[in-house]
């Protein structure tokens, strides 16, 4: 069967014509209610064929398309063929139908160019490479091939007399095959994208579980190994100061039983200062006693920051956590150098507990705060002493409840995070930092223990 139709001859066509193909000898007649439209099709039909979009204000091409496709099956699996009359029509019916295979696509409809603004849509609105998208044109004079096949993304270039049954068939098995290794490699990249997606993550958790390991059970063991020796400090003070109470009382009773101790006694007495000795010694005691309850408390901080997840989450006071990862940062908030003592300000709202795994939730806080020293750091290089003075650093930690969840927000005063870089700080190894002194891990970390594991 040769499909050859003078563009005359389509044109003259009126409403009650009907359009006479030759077929060797035959004589085969196609009434305009052969037309199918796309809305009348049911779901269950598009989801067991390949879709194929006709576009052409001639109703008679569509028709003879759809004759000469008659009976075609491809893997099993028939066609149903959708037509459009205009580039409008066509690009709406691109909205409804996503899986579209290929596009049998006329260049010049309403407009000279309708069909290419078909094609521009295709690729750049829809962002869609899977369509197959072959021109057939029947004026080659407005749709110069070369120039098409250079300037837009379509995949072959047909003219409508070239078009027998055979090269029509030919076209769509060779579109539909390229669909399906377009659709296979999408398919295979997405999982390879995943894989890639899981080992890192899996990375990172192995990261942050052999970090959170290994720094809690130094941690503990080092909280432990200080309990012991503040424990028999702090226990021993009360008996120190029983047994300097009582020497004291001594030295009294032996003043009032020998008031008169000889000069050898009276010079040593004056030597050490006795009176000063009997009031700085019970201040010195206290402060023993304050310092190793201070170191206490560290111990116990320690213990909270590094307290080892279970499988399931726990019950968990967010500021203790919190409180206890401000103080093992203690020494990094210190003057130094090069700028006076960070600041921190803790403005903790009316939370309850949450039920969450609080080594993650530590390490997050870690990580952050971190950054936020390093960041104050930094800009103390460019920052004169006198206006850090006037101006100091300080980290302002907030939590609050916004609706059902509790909120915590970290803010430092330094010179924040520029804008074109933002986008990118929770990715895998982007640092900002010099070699050596950041890995790039710290805030992926932190973000996938808040948003996947939280």
């Amino acid at each position: 069967m040769m499909l050859n139709y003078p563009k005359s001859k389509l044109t003259s066509l009126t409403d009650d014509e009907i359009l006479v193909i030759e077929e060797d000898d035959d004589i085969v007649l196609l009434e305009e209610d052969n037309l199918v439209a796309p809305e009348a099709l049911q779901d269950s039909t598009l989801s067991v064929s390949w879709q194929v979009l006709i576009v052409d204000d001639e109703p008679a091409v569509y028709q003879a398309t759809q004759l000469a496709l008659k009976d075609f099956s491809f893997l099993g699996k028939p066609l149903t063929l959708l037509y459009a009359a205009s580039g409008a029509k066509a690009r709406k019916i691109l909205d409804q139908y996503p899986d579209i295979c290929f596009v049998l696509l006329d260049v010049v409809m309403e407009t000279n160019n309708a069909g290419l603004q078909v094609v521009r849509y295709i690729r750049d609105v829809l962002k869609n490479k899977r369509i197959q998208i072959i021109l057939r044109t029947g004026q080659p004079g407005e749709a110069p091939e070369t120039s098409l096949i250079q300037e837009y993304e379509i995949n072959d270039y047909k003219l409508k007399t070239e078009l027998t049954r055979q090269r029509l068939i030919t076209t769509v098995v060779t579109s539909l095959r390229a669909y399906c290794n377009v659709v296979a490699a999408e398919e295979k990249t997405a999982a390879l994208t995943q894989t890639l997606t899981l080992l890192q993550q899996t990375q990172l958790q192995l990261v942050q579980s052999e970090k959170m390991s290994a720094l809690g059970g130094l941690v503990a063991g080092v909280a432990h190994e200080i309990n012991n020796p503040v424990g028999c400090i702090i226990g021993n003070v009360s008996a120190a100061q029983t047994y300097i109470n009582d020497l004291l009382g001594l030295l009294d009773l032996y003043a009032q039983v020998y008031p008169e101790p000889g000069k050898r006694i009276e010079d040593e007495l004056d030597a050490i200062d006795l009176d000063f000795v009997r009031e700085d010694l019970p201040k010195l005691i206290q402060a023993m006693k304050s310092g190793g309850e201070r170191i206490k408390s560290i111990s116990r901080s320690l213990r909270t920051f590094s307290r080892a997840d279970k499988d399931t989450k726990q019950a968990f006071n967010l500021h203790e956590g919190i409180d206890s990862t401000v103080l093992i940062l203690r020494h990094r908030l210190k003057a130094n150098d090069h700028r006076p003592a960070i600041g921190v300000i803790t403005d903790y709202g009316d939370i309850p507990t949450v039920n969450c795994f609080p080594g993650q939730l530590n390490q997050v806080f870690m990580n952050i705060l971190a950054n936020a020293i390093d960041a104050l750091d930094d800009e103390s290089q460019n920052r004169s002493l006198a206006g850090m003075k006037a101006n100091p650093h300080r980290i302002t930690i907030r939590t609050s409840m916004d609706n059902d969840q509790v909120k915590i927000a970290i803010v430092d005063n330094g010179p924040g995070i520029p804008e074109d870089i933002r986008a990118k700080i929770f990715d895998r190894l982007f640092t900002t930092k010099q070699v050596g002194k950041g890995t790039g891990l710290g805030l992926a970390i932190a973000h996938q223990i808040v948003v996947d594991t939280h």
